[in-house]
């Protein structure tokens, strides 16, 4: 994988908005397909990445920031609509 790119503050924002509501989120992702998980908290790792932890059809996933193209909650009355979080 690439080197990592922080992505912009204020969508670090909408990421740990949808953490803490338990938002079920619409992840469109780089380089692989689109899923539908649950958010449940973001995580820094010792190399300075940062990863979206998910809940996945019951299993955690971790998806890395950088790779997330957009968010968009599946709930209509979430407190946001779609988020760009590529650069």
């Amino acid at each position: 994988m690439q080197q990592y790119q922080a992505i912009n503050c204020h969508c670090h924002d909408y990421l740990e908005l949808a953490c803490m509501r338990g938002y079920c989120l619409l992840l469109e992702l780089k380089q692989r397909t689109n899923l539908t998980a649950t958010a449940i908290t973001l995580e820094t790792h010792s190399d300075k990445t940062e990863w979206l932890i998910v809940d996945y059809n019951g299993t955690r996933e971790a998806i890395r920031l950088d790779q997330i193209l957009a968010i968009t909650p599946t709930d209509t009355s979430a407190s946001f609509q779609r988020i760009n979080i590529a650069l």
